[in-house]
């Protein structure tokens, strides 16, 4: 996943770094790693057959045989099994993009969409923006969320040959927010926020955007909120104590920035203005073992250690050990219920 890096005082560079998954400025908001990724797995959708119970010959000839009978859909699984080389054929990008076309002269929605990709990067073909850019449009009309946000990043940055339009990628990131896209939500804020590549900037329309995803509990938006009001951001008063109950929700979510960005509350603000190393090491730990395990936390936590009695390192250590054995065990049994809850309706 692409990060954007927010820009914070000199004196909190090192301790205080808010990442932020959010696509505005030189990067996209999202790109599929390959034009396949619209498809479901093989074999997992109702229906299907079990590839677990086929040799990898007989479940092409299934493949076929649906595709025979009319299956349109099924020329997209063979797209995907020639692109990423599956089922002991070898990878064969044009084999893959001749399927994906199939698809599409078919009106598949996701072929148009795997076409475009193909003709993008060049997969089995030379590319061709102008095929891409069409493949796109008609995946749009036919309302894949994904062509959505690869236009509207398309349009924001003036590629395929497009000249930059800030209106029509607005436009776009919000189909992709209103087909269910968070991602293009948290991009759409960042860009009202900032008032980046052209959009006008719109601080009030940005904050709603945050709060409506912090309403739904979406960690990333928790966590910006987090910093806004550490910073006193857009208009927002600065409140270490609120930015702190952002932190705190975005952790107790398991989101790594949100417990990195605690650690670093800790460290330099604390409670009342007294900084708190052991809780700011027992969060630092946590954010390491919850996708922050780079160098930058791995001199934080040093830079702590050297700093601490060995009993307060104990403390932190225990205190993260059973911070996480708890909140996994909550989940646990939270994802019991649901899943008996949902049983007994079925039932």
């Amino acid at each position: 996943m692409r990060h954007l890096s927010a820009t914070l005082p000199a004196a909190l560079a090192m301790a205080f770094l808010l990442l932020l998954p959010v696509g505005a400025g030189a990067q996209e908001a999202a790109a599929p790693s390959s034009g396949g990724q619209l498809a479901p797995p093989p074999g997992t959708a109702e229906g299907q057959p079990q590839v677990r119970t086929l040799t990898p010959e007989q479940y092409m000839a299934e493949l076929l045989l649906q595709i025979e009978n009319g299956d349109n859909t099924a020329m997209i699984t063979l797209g995907i099994i020639y692109e990423r080389g599956q089922f002991g054929i070898d990878v064969n990008y044009g084999k893959s993009l001749e399927w994906f076309q199939k698809a599409a002269d078919a009106n598949v929605p996701e072929g148009h969409f795997n076409t475009a990709y193909s003709y993008q990067v060049g997969e089995g073909t030379a590319p061709d923006f102008k095929k891409a850019l069409d493949g796109y449009l008609k995946a749009a009309e036919l309302k894949v969320p994904q062509a959505y946000e690869r236009l509207a990043n398309i349009y924001l940055l003036g590629k395929l040959g497009v000249t930059a339009d800030p209106a029509a990628a607005i436009s776009y990131f919000r189909q992709a927010g209103d087909a269910g896209s968070i991602q293009s939500e948290l991009t759409l804020a960042d860009l009202y926020l900032n008032g980046r590549n052209g959009v006008t900037q719109d601080t009030a329309q940005g904050m709603t955007i945050l709060n409506s995803l912090a309403d739904r509990n979406v960690p990333a938006a928790i966590n910006y909120l987090g910093a806004i009001y550490y910073l006193g951001q857009w208009n927002q008063p600065q409140d270490p104590a609120k930015s702190k109950e952002y932190f705190q929700r975005a952790s107790d979510l398991f989101f790594g920035l949100g417990m990195k960005n605690l650690a670093a509350y800790y460290r330099n603000t604390g409670d009342n203005g007294r900084p708190n190393l052991t809780m700011a090491l027992q969060w630092a730990i946590l954010s390491v073992n919850f996708g922050q395990n780079n160098q930058e936390m791995a001199n934080f936590i040093q830079e702590l250690r050297n700093t601490m009695q060995a009993e307060e390192i104990q403390a932190a250590e225990a205190a993260a050990q059973q911070w996480a054995t708890e909140k996994v065990r909550e989940a646990n049994e939270a994802a019991a219920a649901a899943q008996a809850a949902a049983a007994a309706v079925t039932n």
